[in-house]
């Protein structure tokens, strides 16, 4: 006959709430105005080379070329955060 006693069950790791893994606090200081229209469409243009390149890797028939459309994708989106994240910040400065 098989042993059939439940095991124990293990305990859930500790709960880490977000807020202490800022660095800093946020304050309504720490923003800039997100409704700039530059900054707008650097977003704009960044999530859709984000989606094209998921559409590019999502794809089941899936070719080399779809890879490395995908990655240059995903590549000029990060080009274009990066200059949404360096002109707000110079907005931020001024």
């Amino acid at each position: 006959m098989a042993d059939t006693t439940a095991t124990p069950a293990r305990t859930a790791a500790p709960i880490i709430s977000l807020a202490s893994r800022r660095a800093a606090p946020i304050t309504s200081s720490t923003f800039t105005d997100t409704t700039d229209r530059d900054t707008i469409a650097l977003h704009v243009q960044a999530e859709n080379a984000l989606s094209m390149a998921l559409g590019l890797l999502r794809n089941p028939q899936g070719t080399a070329a779809d890879l490395e459309r995908a990655t240059a994708r995903a590549c000029r989106a990060a080009t274009l955060l990066r200059r949404a994240c360096a002109a707000q910040a110079q907005r931020g400065a001024a």
